[in-house]
């Protein structure tokens, strides 16, 4: 693999709206400079407390919810016989579903040789009812085990801190004949009763996560925040943990991107270099060579109007493989891909076309095209620097958002606890002695 492809690789992924790599590349750096502040300013008792709960709630946060989606696949799916990798979403359509069950040649799955045409077949059998519901179900699920199972990491890790700490003051009192392991009055009866409770999901907010990695992450945050506010054991740590959670979301879902979406304008504006495309798209020699043949355009004319039916717009991307369009929505995963039992690449009818998606990206090659003809640069010169712009557009996403949640909101939290308590000290640690004197 040459450095080139490295890049687009590298680009392409933490460059990817729904891609789940750059939030946990975040998130690492996050937990990381935490857990290293927690040991240096708050000692060991709190450095293990941070490190428990920062990169526990990682793995949960990351493994959880593919692990329930595929313990549910490997169970409900197979009872009912339905395949998980059919997109409900073209079982729901009924126009959608004719079209990928005619068009179907590939193979979901050669090691088990489930065609793509009887796993549709399978999922209609019904009308789609079950396939739909079992989705669904699959879903909220596998959100709610995910919360539940970081719920019960959060209990047991305030329950292990304050046994280090009884332990601790044990060791200290040997020559008494108190029992500092009296544990009546167990940490989960330490939270108040005043503190905020997480609600729940809501209708709309499983519909709007249910297709999308991302959005789905964002429902297990918000949970992870509600929860950890709620479980926070005193004041002080309610609004460190309001800091951090706060500064973590604004950063990984809103401040980073609009970064990006900056430096995309400015690019396109004012340097004339349009970079919305896919890094994938950009790097392609399909690009390149509609670039030097004057062709993007010509193919763009001859996509279906809007007032075209559905039928009319999947047929044309099956039919057309040649044309740039299709060529670059294979290359951004808007068209997926699979293989037919003679080995070719077919188009997988069994996972989601998304037109609006195809739409972007066609008026996205115009602009670019565009811009092109205006620039009197070779098509080398042209992409070259295009490409540099959205290499730094992503990278500047990614590092100032590490910056901010490596460094300045880790400084806040401590800066705010010196403020509050007059000092960096692990103040829980210090609440569980006074009570237990």
């Amino acid at each position: 693999m040459n450095i080139q492809a490295v890049t687009t690789k590298i680009v392409s992924t933490l460059g990817n709206k729904e891609s789940l790599i750059p939030i946990m590349i975040k998130d690492g750096v996050d937990s990381a400079s935490l857990t290293y502040k927690s040991f240096k300013e708050g000692g060991s008792i709190e450095g293990f407390d941070r490190a428990i709960d920062e990169f526990g709630t990682q793995l949960i946060w990351i493994g959880g919810i593919p692990f329930y989606k595929k313990l549910i696949n490997n169970t409900i799916y197979k009872f009912k016989n339905i395949s998980p990798k059919v997109d409900p979403r073209i079982i729901a359509n009924k126009e959608y579903s004719k079209w990928a069950l005619d068009n179907a040649k590939g193979y979901i799955n050669k090691s088990k040789t489930q065609g793509v045409k009887d796993a549709i077949s399978n999922c209609l059998k019904d009308g789609g009812k079950t396939a739909k519901n079992l989705y669904a179900t699959k879903v909220i699920a596998a959100t709610a085990l995910t919360l539940g199972t970081f719920f019960a990491l959060t209990k047991a890790k305030q329950k292990n801190t304050k046994n280090q700490v009884l332990k601790e003051m044990q060791e200290q009192t040997k020559a008494q004949s108190i029992n500092i392991y009296d544990t009546n009055n167990e940490i989960f009866n330490d939270i108040k009763s005043n503190n905020p409770s997480f609600k729940g999901i809501g209708k709309k907010a499983i519909e709007a996560v249910m297709f999308n990695p991302v959005h789905n992450m964002k429902i297990i945050d918000a949970g992870i925040t509600g929860e950890r506010l709620a479980c926070s054991r005193n004041k002080t740590e309610f609004c460190e943990h309001a800091i951090k959670e706060g500064g973590f979301l604004f950063f990984i879902y809103g401040f980073g991107n609009l970064i990006e979406k900056g430096i995309n304008k400015f690019s396109s504006a004012v340097l004339k270099k349009p970079i919305d495309l896919p890094i994938d798209v950009l790097m392609d020699s399909s690009l390149n060579n509609a670039l030097n043949n004057n062709t993007i355009m010509k193919d763009i004319s001859k996509l279906p109007k809007a007032a075209q039916s559905l039928t009319d717009k999947l047929n044309f991307i099956m039919q057309n493989p040649d044309n740039i369009a299709v060529q670059a929505a294979k290359k951004a995963k808007i068209v997926s891909l699979t293989k037919d039992v003679y080995g070719n690449s077919v188009i997988d009818t069994s996972k989601y076309i998304d037109m609006k998606a195809f739409d972007t990206l066609s008026k996205n090659l115009t602009e670019l095209d565009k811009k092109f003809k205006m620039s009197n640069e070779s098509v080398k010169t042209f992409l070259n620097k295009a490409k540099g712009l959205k290499v730094a557009s992503v990278m500047a996403n990614i590092g100032v958002s590490c910056l901010f949640l490596g460094y300045i909101i880790p400084k806040a939290i401590y800066k705010y606890r010196q403020m509050k308590t007059g000092t960096t000290k692990f103040h829980v640690e210090e609440d569980i002695k006074n009570n237990k004197k």
